[in-house]
């Protein structure tokens, strides 16, 4: 049996409206799906990097920079930064060590210098790059990027300790400490407090 034209329902505004929103809906979700993710990170290493260079106190709108940065990226964006960041330091930390501990003894006092003001301005980077940083209390300091490194002493699969890396690894971490001895005998000499880190 056919309908009539009298029993259909006219379209109503809110129907039509319903339709609208739920299209502007669908399309917001595909073009923020399909639109090219842009990340921030190697504009912001860039900007980190230069406030290593310069050490001492970093540059109030750069820090602010690197701060916006920060709390616009993803996760992951922030995760890879920090790594990146990690290891500008430790090579640049290396290449200080290595510098000290070839220089002459006319050389190793403006070295270490150098080391105190790159440390002030790691100290503010850091703050800057954790979101839920504290700026009263110490921030962290970038360690080697190995994860999981706890426990692998019980795992029965586990390589067996090469004596030789073991060695070279102490020696270096020997060095290290000669060295950051050194620059808090040097800090303390000239009555400058050293930044602190956790």
């Amino acid at each position: 049996m056919a309908r009539s034209t009298a029993e259909q329902k006219p379209s109503t505004p809110r129907t039509a409206t319903f339709a609208a929103a739920l299209l502007a809906v669908l399309a917001a979700v595909a073009i923020w799906w399909f639109w090219p993710k842009s990340t921030q990170v190697p504009e912001t290493v860039a900007l980190a990097k230069s406030l290593l260079d310069h050490g001492g106190k970093p540059d109030k709108q750069a820090i602010r920079q690197v701060v916006t940065s920060v709390d616009r990226m993803p996760r992951d964006d922030l995760f890879t930064l920090w790594q990146a960041v990690g290891e500008e330091w430790r090579r640049r930390r290396q290449e200080a060590i290595d510098r000290y501990f070839t220089a002459s003894a006319a050389e190793k006092p403006q070295l270490l210098d150098q080391e105190i003001e790159r440390l002030k301005a790691l100290r503010e980077l850091m703050i800057a790059l954790n979101p839920q940083a504290d700026p009263d209390d110490p921030p962290r300091m970038p360690r080697d990027g190995g994860r999981g490194r706890r426990g692998r002493g019980n795992d029965p699969k586990a390589k067996p300790v090469d004596e030789a890396a073991a060695k070279a690894a102490a020696d270096r971490r020997a060095v290290v400490e000669r060295y950051e001895e050194a620059l808090a005998i040097h800090a303390k000499s000239r009555r400058i407090a050293l930044p602190t880190f956790r």
